[in-house]
């Protein structure tokens, strides 16, 4: 394997013992991975065996301060968030770490004179080194892992260079975070629906007898991955709700609402048939919120990094409702908690969250001493 690493328009190789599988860790500011990121869409950038994220901004960012032992960044709506492992003023032990056999640096007009230093000590190890420039009029893939076999490989195809890039394949494991919280989320979902199945047959009986069928409500929403599913409600409005409004994002004692929807809506227990969706995969007990795909239109051209919420599953409830951030409020809020759910995401969370619901649901409580404000989320 021939390792390279260009500093000021030169390349220095050396010859290492290959390593197999390959195994990337992305380095640079969150800004500039999400920049390269963007600038891959369209192909399939997922087929690259990232393994973990370097920090290369300011060693005290509050943002990026590892809480206990685990981070997440998210980069793009159609993968998982991929590990924080540090600092790079320890970039040598992380690297060493993550058995990393390549390294890739998301580079800018901005950090490209404070990267090259920090990056040289690499320079001659049996780790490879690629610069991608991710403001520069095109992506330049000049030195990203190519040319190294064209098996299963994906292809990016840089038409200025006139060559293409192979990139090496990832299987579909999952994390064993991810592993967990499915665990979790199928456990919970069944043992509460075992549980409230006498509720919901009262529910059902209220509903027919006060407004007829249908019982339930079915509205198309966007999960994980860009995925479109139909969440599953207790019919709370009229049947005809939006028939002169069209489509508007509900609120309290909406008069839409039907007599028994109005309390199905003030007490939450609409939202309970979404377990069913939680137990086929489409959602999650805790998560980003999914919305309907009008909305989501609309977001996405108007809110930077929207669509990084995208990224994990939504879920029945969320960081931003148990802070208040729900139906008509601020949406870049929203956007901020949905975020910092998503990188500091554990299993541990998962349950603080569901019990400040509990909280929230049942004696409003939006208010927590101990829980810091994310910082606003970079473009």
């Amino acid at each position: 394997m021939h390792n390279t690493l260009e500093i000021g328009g030169r390349v220095a190789t050396t010859t290492a013992p290959a390593r197999n599988p390959r195994r990337v860790v992305l380095v640079g500011a969150r800004r500039d991975a999400r920049r390269l990121i963007r600038r891959l869409v369209g192909s399939p950038w997922e087929g690259l065996p990232i393994v973990g994220f370097v920090h290369a901004g300011h060693s005290r960012s509050g943002s990026m301060r590892l809480r206990g032992r685990h981070r997440h960044l998210p980069l793009h709506p159609q993968t998982d968030p991929i590990p924080v492992l540090g600092h790079i003023d320890r970039l040598d032990e992380l690297v060493d770490r993550a058995r990393a056999t390549h390294v890739m640096v998301a580079v800018s007009t901005e950090s490209g004179s404070d990267l090259r230093p920090r990056m040289i000590q690499l320079a001659k190890s049996d780790v490879a080194v690629h610069w991608v420039t991710v403001d520069a009029g095109r992506l330049d893939l000049g030195t990203l892992i190519g040319g190294e076999g064209t098996g299963a490989g994906m292809a990016i195809d840089d038409r200025d260079r006139g060559t293409a890039l192979f990139l090496p394949p990832v299987g579909g494991r999952l994390s064993t975070f991810r592993l967990l919280k499915r665990l979790m989320d199928i456990t919970v979902a069944s043992l509460l629906l075992l549980c409230l199945m006498p509720l919901f047959a009262v529910v059902a009986v209220a509903i027919l007898l006060s407004s007829g069928r249908p019982i339930f409500y079915t509205q198309e929403r966007i999960g994980q991955g860009g995925r479109r599913f139909r969440i599953i409600k207790f019919r709370s409005m009229r049947k005809d709700a939006e028939r002169e409004t069209g489509p508007i994002w509900a609120s309290d004692h909406d008069t839409r609402c039907t007599r028994i929807g109005d309390w199905l809506r003030h007490t939450n227990i609409d939202e309970l048939p979404q377990l069913f969706n939680v137990l086929r995969g489409e959602m999650s007990l805790v998560g980003p919120r999914p919305e309907r795909p009008i909305f989501v239109e609309e977001f996405r051209n108007t809110v930077p990094d929207y669509d990084l919420r995208h990224a994990v599953p939504g879920g029945m409830t969320g960081w931003a409702q148990v802070h208040g951030w729900r139906g008509r409020t601020s949406l870049r809020k929203r956007l901020q908690y949905d975020l910092d759910y998503i990188e500091r995401w554990s299993i541990l969370m998962d349950f603080r969250v569901l019990l400040m619901t509990i909280q929230h649901v049942f004696w409003g409580k939006t208010s927590w001493n101990d829980s810091k404000r994310p910082n606003r989320p970079e473009a």
